[in-house]
């Protein structure tokens, strides 16, 4: 298959190679994969967050005092 001496161990290190970068390419996506449903979920869990406290400021703040000062008057 090869005609010149050390043709085989270049093609050895060209596969080695390629080998290593397939496996750098899955790690790689791996990690996005891992960082992109942590993102997801950190945007979940902050959003419910915002929200419940704009329900909780908006009962304190528009409900809660109206009711005083309708008890008041």
């Amino acid at each position: 298959m090869f005609k010149h001496d050390g043709e085989e161990e270049i093609f050895g290190l060209i596969i080695a190679f390629v080998v290593v970068a397939v496996i750098i390419y899955i790690i790689v996506l791996l990690a996005t994969i891992i960082v992109g449903a942590a993102a997801a979920g950190g945007t979940i869990y902050g959003g419910g967050y915002a929200i419940k406290n704009y329900v909780s400021s908006f009962k304190e703040n528009v409900i809660d005092s109206n009711r005083a000062s309708a008890m008041a008057a």
